[in-house]
């Protein structure tokens, strides 16, 4: 990778490094190779750090302002590897120790409104940095909350035909530790779908941690000492002396009064978080609609296997039938064989008891004694990495599991996804 034709030597972050940049993209493609010293003398390199973006890379690095669904990060993800000359089975080689995720959304009232009435992650400032409309806080010594206009950012380059009222909401975390949380160790993990969900959440919590005030609220309808309240509770003032407060949770108390005394079209922080549900649903959604992207697409494929499906068009119906009843018949008889099917995999479950829908661990044993490729396929898609190890029956207890919620889990984690993050008065639709 040190003589890779497209990089070119560049500037070190520190003297402990031996730096390469892209020559076209720039440092946002980078290389670091960090130095091994023995006797005042570089012998080699003890790791490499990569540094990328993989959403301006999806844009030839020219923004990240437009969407960028879960799907086409894992493309990208695993474009940037092939391209650095990375085999698959190396992937698991690079740790991730910093990561940034967030989402662009276009809010209903003026961009530059939205960003001024941010003053608090938790009870942490937000602070102005970068430019006039960019705002960020240290949540932690190894998190950041990043808020900011992304329209402006790109303001003057109306080519890539950003939104000017564009809001991006992102978290960067810079410890191994806290990634992990997020079910991350690896470059591996960043072509997982379900990765992309945690994700998701983690955003929505972190919003909700926001205080965010609207400074031209609604009046109408409200009390003389509510409207009092409200316009106190535009001033940062007024939220440092809560924090000063003896009891911890005084902030928070008042914080969701103050959301709770605001109209519905006032309160700015319910509308954002509501834009918020909605764009990471349909970039879910886009994702889930299309074919799982992995490393190697070939062993998400069943039908490539020699056949275990019964062609139900083919299939041959029984003959000691009377005229009469042949239609009745042909049809129970179609019935049955479409119960030897497993409804999720579309596997020949036969073997299995009569009236089986799902691949269950009879079916599992006798696939893994008759058919060891499609039981390998099966880990691959419905086994988690820490159960891949296991046993055998352990291993068959999990799958079978695992295939069986593989149709109802989307339906129930979007009800739960619902009952956390809308109140019990907003419109749904039932699906």
């Amino acid at each position: 990778m040190l003589q890779h034709s497209d990089f070119v030597v560049c500037r070190p972050k520190t003297n402990n490094y031996h730096s390469l940049r892209h020559k076209d993209f720039g440092i946002k493609l980078s290389l670091d190779f960090r130095k091994a010293v023995e006797n005042g003398n570089v012998i080699g390199y003890r790791h490499l750090e990569l540094n990328t973006s993989p959403h301006y890379h999806f844009n030839n690095y020219l923004h990240n302002g437009n969407d960028f669904t879960p799907e086409n990060c894992i493309k990208t993800v695993i474009d940037i590897l092939t391209y650095l000359g990375i085999e698959p089975n190396e992937m698991n080689a690079f740790k991730v120790v910093n990561i940034e995720f967030g989402l662009n959304i276009i809010p209903k009232i003026d961009i530059k409104n939205l960003i001024n009435g941010l003053l608090f992650y938790k009870k942490t400032h937000f602070k102005t940095e970068v430019f006039a409309y960019f705002k960020k806080t240290n949540a932690t010594s190894y998190k950041q909350i990043k808020a900011y206009a992304k329209g402006l950012q790109f303001a003057d380059f109306p080519q890539y035909e950003i939104n000017e009222n564009t809001f991006r909401f992102e978290v960067k975390s810079k410890q191994a530790k806290n990634i992990k949380k997020y079910g991350i160790w690896n470059a591996i993990d960043l072509t997982k779908l379900d990765i992309y969900k945690t994700l998701n959440q983690t955003l929505l919590d972190e919003w909700e941690s926001i205080l965010l005030v609207n400074q031209m609220p609604s009046f109408s309808n409200l009390k003389p000492e509510e409207v009092q309240f409200i316009q106190s509770a535009n001033n940062v003032d007024f939220w440092n002396d809560l924090i000063t407060e003896k009891h911890r949770n005084t902030f928070g108390l008042i914080k969701r009064k103050y959301y709770n005394m605001l109209q519905r079209n006032s309160n700015l922080h319910n509308l954002i978080k509501l834009q918020i549900i909605d764009k990471l649903f349909n970039l879910q959604s886009s994702a889930n609609s299309t074919q799982k992207t992995t490393i190697n697409r070939e062993k998400d494929v069943f039908e490539q296997m020699p056949s275990t499906l019964i062609n139900l068009e083919s299939a041959p119906v029984q003959q000691n039938i009377s005229v009469k009843n042949d239609k009745v018949e042909r049809r129970r008889s179609d019935s049955d064989m479409r119960k030897n099917i497993c409804i999720i995999t579309g596997l020949d479950i036969s073997m299995q008891r009569k009236g089986s829908k799902y691949l269950c661990v009879t079916g599992l044993r006798y696939i893994v004694k008759n058919k060891p490729e499609v039981y390998d396929l099966l880990v691959e898609k419905y086994l988690t990495e820490d159960k891949r190890g296991a046993d055998k029956e352990t291993q068959f207890y999990y799958l079978a599991h695992n295939i069986r919620n593989a149709q109802n889990n989307p339906k129930h984690n979007r009800k739960r996804f619902e009952n956390r993050n809308y109140n019990d008065l907003q419109l749904r639709f039932i699906l």
